[in-house]
């Protein structure tokens, strides 16, 4: 009963979710403690998304960053709507790079279709199933990016689908990693994540909405460096503010 009053009502949900100040519980991970040149990378923003569905700015920079660093050759987004994080993500990856967007909605795309970009990528339309992915083999992508639906029962099947898609030294990326939608259950990402990081290695990127893991995390280099960028004195309260370095979205 509260969820559907809450639903209609954002405004109120707004309010009591300022209150819920325990809800995010990963830990913060700094990006320039996981990419040494994660600096350096340029970022080239051309035009802002539309559509009251489109991530924010900062998160579709802070995507398009990790691209830079990470240099996928393959790349799954799902949950593209009008698309366009994956024009942002085809203008971030090298000349050879292929994208797969994947959404429910048959109008999805428009941001790059008719643009010198859509010979990158590959559109697909369907509902969240495996047979939807049967094509694709395990480990065949090195950035999975999942913005689709956001209720708990929907990113903990999509995660599950998605998982075994990604490559050994792939990041695997979610949205919505924020505090909004609890009690309305609009979204889930935050406490199917929390259950997930009790398996394995889960952070929030500073300053954004996304959470970020790879598979890669699980060897014992791996982890040291994931315990250091998520250790880095820039983000503990009472740091010097002219010494920070953690980004603010």
């Amino acid at each position: 009963m509260l969820a559907n009053i809450l639903y209609t009502r954002p405004t109120i949900e707004q309010a009591l979710s300022a209150l819920d100040k325990s809800r995010l519980k990963l830990p913060i991970l700094n990006p320039r403690a996981l990419f040494d040149d994660f600096e350096s990378q340029p970022v080239t923003l051309v035009e802002l998304s539309q559509g009251p569905w489109s991530s924010p700015v900062a998160d579709t920079v802070m995507l398009a960053k990790f691209a830079m660093c990470a240099k996928p050759k393959r790349v799954l987004e799902v949950g593209s709507y009008r698309g366009f994080t994956t024009k942002m993500l085809a203008r971030h990856t090298a000349e050879d790079a292929r994208i797969v967007a994947f959404d429910r909605d048959p109008r999805h795309g428009e941001a790059y279709r008719g643009t010198a970009w859509e010979a990158k990528i590959e559109r697909r339309v369907g509902d969240m199933c495996e047979e939807a992915f049967v094509q694709d083999m395990p480990g065949s992508y090195d950035l999975i990016f999942l913005d689709a639906d956001h209720s708990y029962d929907a990113v903990k099947r999509d995660t599950e689908i998605l998982l075994p898609l990604i490559a050994k030294d792939g990041l695997f990326i979610w949205h919505d990693y924020a505090n909004w939608g609890r009690f309305s259950r609009k979204n889930g990402v935050p406490e199917y994540l929390h259950e997930c990081s009790r398996n394995i290695p889960i952070a929030n990127v500073n300053g954004s909405w996304l959470a970020v893991y790879s598979p890669a995390w699980a060897s014992t280099d791996g982890i040291e460096l994931f315990n250091r960028a998520c250790n880095s004195d820039a983000d503990k309260a009472g740091t010097d503010p002219w010494t920070i370095e953690v980004v603010r979205g």
